[in-house]
């Protein structure tokens, strides 16, 4: 049974949300979901299920970067989660991309991390569910979000990872920079699982502009309320 996350079989959902952020977990829980019940605090990586569109989900709290997004991950599956879907923000690669715009991730290159390394030669590039970003796409246009799609980058440094090596990724297309999709796309190849991850931009990593705190709150919340519709629709 899970160690860090102290609940039992039945009290988390077949699909789960993953913030970084305790506290973001915590208001999206209040905010989106009918009464949600909090199945765990240790540590303060709370964990709540309630319902939307009257189906079950769940909302945990992942911490951040690879190693305690792994922890998280696989505890969620041993409790019988099986749609995985961060939710978070990103520092943009391209001033393409405006503050509040939506990010598909369709799959995650890495900087720092070992996580996909398999052996020596072989290096795992796992994508996420195409059904599932495409009906989470599907949504996004319809509401007339701002959204792209396209590869981003799971980074084990937030400070100190140097500029050459992210404007290389940008040269290749790579959208923007965070620090948890590469793992929860290892975890859902390894077991099976649907996965996908949907950010909003809140900075340009090379001008090093930040959007202000309430933008991003809208940002945030417009994507979770999106992104709760979708998977209650389609997999509910």
């Amino acid at each position: 049974m899970p160690i860090h996350i102290e609940a039992e079989q039945g009290e988390v959902a077949d699909i789960v949300l993953l913030p970084g952020n305790p506290q973001r977990a915590k208001y999206m829980a209040e905010k989106f979901l009918d009464d949600p019940k909090l199945y765990t605090d240790y540590r303060e990586m709370y964990g709540y299920t309630g319902t939307f569109n009257g189906v079950e989900v769940s909302i945990q709290t992942t911490g951040m970067g690879v190693p305690s997004t792994g922890i998280m991950l696989e505890e969620l599956k041993m409790l019988g989660a099986k749609t995985l879907i961060r939710v978070g923000t990103c520092g943009a690669l391209t001033e393409e991309l405006d503050q509040a715009d939506v990010i598909i991730a369709q799959s995650s290159a890495t900087i720092g991390t070992t996580v996909n390394q398999m052996q020596q030669d072989i290096t795992l590039a796992p994508p996420a569910d195409f059904e599932l970003i495409k009906n989470l796409y599907d949504s996004a246009v319809e509401l007339e979000m701002p959204v792209h799609v396209g590869q981003i980058a799971t980074s084990d440094y937030f400070y100190g990872t140097p500029e050459e090596h992210v404007r290389q990724l940008a040269d290749y297309g790579v959208l923007a920079v965070e620090m948890e999709t590469a793992m929860i796309y290892h975890t859902a190849a390894k077991y099976g699982l649907r996965a996908a991850t949907v950010l909003t931009v809140s900075d340009h990593v090379f001008s090093q502009i930040r959007a202000d705190k309430e933008k991003i709150q809208q940002g945030v919340d417009r994507m979770t309320e999106m992104v709760l519709d979708t998977v209650t629709k389609v997999y509910g």
